[in-house]
């Protein structure tokens, strides 16, 4: 590293062997900034649906984010 070089970062792209991309749940940048996009327009909205499709609930949750007791969140 010349004297010049220190204190700089280079960003690094590194691509991932095809076998494991083949097996990603996102397929690709597009569906990642769709999920992005989702999630910043209806977060509550968002969350609930991933947890209804990917958790076994032994009872359904009602309500996705109580704001009562703030800061003090409770999901689910």
């Amino acid at each position: 590293m010349t004297e010049s070089d220190q204190g700089i970062r280079r960003a690094s792209v590194f691509s991932p062997l095809s076998a494991f991309e083949r097996q990603a749940n996102i397929s690709g940048m597009a569906a990642y900034k769709a999920l992005c996009a989702e999630a910043d327009s209806d977060y509550a909205g968002f969350w609930a649906r991933l947890a209804r499709e990917n958790l076994a609930w032994h009872k359904p949750f009602t309500k996705t984010l109580n704001e009562d007791d703030a800061p003090f969140y409770k999901w689910f």
